[in-house]
């Protein structure tokens, strides 16, 4: 595959260049590398650094500083409240008619994250608030009845539960919907039911996150490549978001201070290609070695030092490399740094445990789920390694599930 770049030719020749330049642009999010370019011309008469597109909405206003500063007035005189105003507005009788309920509902909001869902620990709030474990989650439940619906559930599912507690249905389709919400991942074997397209139409309105009209507006994620695997694999550049840097010297400088301005400018030119053959060699190593995952399998154990060893860099240069860089494939938009995995055996990541604990808390008898020694020793004996168990408590807590008792209580709601 010829990947456009010839990148032994670009490192060897850029060896020498200055790394308080080549860092910063090696660095840079895609999104922000014209904004570090341009820092540079500002300073430098012989760099002209240019957008490769242009915006066309000044076009569309006789006035665009008019309009600009119209919307910034405007926009400064709406105050929004935020969720937690609209939560804390709710926190009263009759729902929460003690001021110890009151006190235990004000630490729960401060423990809801920018989804919607509860984070936080109910055992450490019960304490706080010198109650019981029970009375503490008594009262987080009692979040189903605020708006927005679903909001302080601590999952998906019980989000989805507590939108469905929302709506007036009748109890025969209730009860379907419900059966539903806490199979998700398995929802098509419901197909046959003559209440399923009415329960996948009903599910399909439910808001996730459930406070998606508070979130505030997310940075948008360019991706620095576009990757395709099928027959062969196709990795192209996002060049629309890279700046047009031209060395212009129409002078000729000859005198020594121009000069060397002139040379930095050319250097900033080949680091800028240095950097795009870098990160296509280092996207290019990332997508042969986790092929799988492409193909569908789990993430292989993959660490930056293997990677920094292939392409001939410090292992702090690719930890740089792939920070805030993203690839758009056929599984979303991803983050190179969530390639990386660590190894728990030669051939075996955490990225996997991670996947077979996920599958066994889905289909874990409900009248009695799986402890963490439950976990561990099924994990212990499918994978024939030696494992304790605060690190399936980790892993259980990375992918956000509930411990053992916690999940009794919520399948009996």
């Amino acid at each position: 595959m010829n990947n456009g770049y010839n990148f032994q030719t670009a490192q060897k020749q850029n060896l020498q260049l200055s790394l308080k330049l080549w860092l910063p642009i090696l660095q840079a999010p895609l999104g922000e590398l014209e904004t570090v370019l341009n820092e540079h011309s500002f300073d430098n008469p012989f760099l002209e650094c240019s957008s490769s597109f242009e915006s066309t909405s000044s076009n569309n206003s006789s006035s665009g500083d008019d309009f600009d500063k119209r919307g910034f007035i405007e926009n400064s005189s709406l105050y929004k409240p935020s969720l937690y105003d609209i939560l804390l507005e709710q926190i009263a009788a009759p729902l929460f008619p003690t001021p110890n309920s009151q006190k235990i509902a004000s630490e729960i909001v401060f423990n809801i994250n920018s989804e919607g869902y509860f984070d936080g620990d109910i055992e450490q709030i019960a304490t706080k608030c010198n109650t019981t474990l029970e009375f503490a989650e008594n009262i987080r439940k009692r979040f189903s009845y605020l708006e927005p619906s679903g909001v302080g559930a601590s999952n998906l599912e019980e989000s989805f539960l507590f939108q469905l507690y929302d709506l007036e249905l009748e109890s025969g389709i209730s009860e379907f919907v419900k059966k539903i919400i806490m199979n998700l991942k398995n929802i098509d074997k419901y197909h046959a039911h003559h209440h399923f397209q009415e329960a996948k139409s009903i599910i399909k309105k439910f808001k996730n996150p459930p406070v998606t009209e508070y979130q505030e507006d997310s940075v948008t994620i360019i991706p620095d490549f576009f990757v395709e695997v099928g027959d062969k694999i196709e990795i192209k550049i996002n060049s629309e978001y890279y700046p047009d840097v031209i060395v212009d010297d129409p002078f000729k400088s000859k005198k020594e201070g121009l000069k060397e301005k002139l040379k930095e400018a050319r250097n900033l030119v080949n680091l800028l290609d240095l950097r795009k053959s870098t990160l296509y060699k280092l996207v290019l190593i990332i997508v042969e070695k986790q092929i799988g995952f492409f193909l569908g399998s789990e993430l292989k154990p993959l660490t930056m030092a293997e990677v920094a060893s292939e392409i001939g860099f410090e292992e702090s240069t690719i930890s740089r490399a792939v920070s805030n860089k993203y690839i758009k494939c056929s599984k979303g938009t991803l983050s190179l740094k969530s390639f990386f995995t660590n190894a728990l055996t030669k051939d075996l990541s955490s990225s996997e445990i991670k996947s077979f604990i996920q599958q066994l808390i889905d289909n874990e008898d409900r009248d009695k789920p799986l402890t963490d020694q439950d976990l561990v020793d099924i994990v212990m004996k499918r994978y024939s390694l030696s494992m304790v168990r605060r690190t399936i408590t980790k892993y259980r807590k990375l992918l956000n599930i509930p411990s053992s008792k916690e999940r009794k209580k919520f399948y009996k709601i």
